[in-house]
């Protein structure tokens, strides 16, 4: 990982959280899709590879490219984050933190997408 790092000018990654839910708990609550860019506080935050966060009102905000996680019709949803760095050693993804312990009628799937070193 380090040969990457030291050979590459910046990084990209993208997650998705499969949710399906019958109630009003979010995960996403904080990210929202226009601009691109996540505009209230949540507790969702996802580590990078040299343990920085990558959280809202931060330097460093995982942009949204779809937020559907907070509709609550029973049927499965996705939401869809974007990192993309000038700083490579910040990436890959390898932790999210703070996600909200799931309800009794809520399922999750965490799809990691590979690291694209520039």
């Amino acid at each position: 990982m380090k040969f990457l790092h030291l050979l590459s000018s910046e990084a990209s990654q993208s997650i998705g959280l499969h949710c399906r839910r019958d109630h009003s708990n979010s995960t996403a609550d904080g990210f929202s899709s226009p601009g691109l860019k996540p505009t209230e506080s949540s507790n969702l935050r996802f580590r990078g590879w040299n343990n920085q966060m990558f959280e809202t009102d931060s330097l460093l905000e995982p942009y949204v490219l779809k937020d559907e996680c907070k509709i609550q019709d029973g049927s499965w949803h996705q939401s869809h984050f974007f990192f993309h760095t000038q700083e490579s050693h910040q990436l890959p993804i390898v932790d999210i933190v703070e996600i909200p312990t799931p309800g009794p009628n809520v399922q999750r799937h965490i799809e990691v997408g590979p690291v694209c070193f520039l």
